[in-house]
């Protein structure tokens, strides 16, 4: 599967909370689907979101790159880095779940 294209096409097709308080609260709410987290992302929010997600069973995808390829990996021209997927629109995103 290609992470990249996944992730672009959840981003532009579906809905995703981008950075650490939108992650927060789609877990919290218990919408997020998949929580895809940088290699570089701070280890006090992945800790916090960790736990979350645990707790409502959302599961988590470590993606190999920093936050500053996590953002155009998603299409956006900043970084990224930590996303929830809420919908995954026309993307096949949420098989990432399974590679965890």
């Amino acid at each position: 599967m290609d992470v990249n294209r996944a992730l672009r096409s959840a981003t532009q097709s579906g809905k995703v909370g981008l950075g650490v308080n939108e992650t927060l609260k789609a877990v919290t709410a218990k919408q997020a689907k998949l929580i895809v987290l940088s290699s570089n992302a701070p280890s006090e929010a992945v800790d916090q979101v960790t736990k979350l997600a645990t707790k409502n069973k959302v599961p988590i995808y470590k993606f190999a790159g920093t936050n500053a390829e996590l953002g155009p990996a998603c299409g956006k021209p900043f970084s990224v880095s930590m996303l929830s997927v809420l919908e995954a629109g026309e993307s096949d995103v949420l098989a990432l779940a399974r590679e965890g």
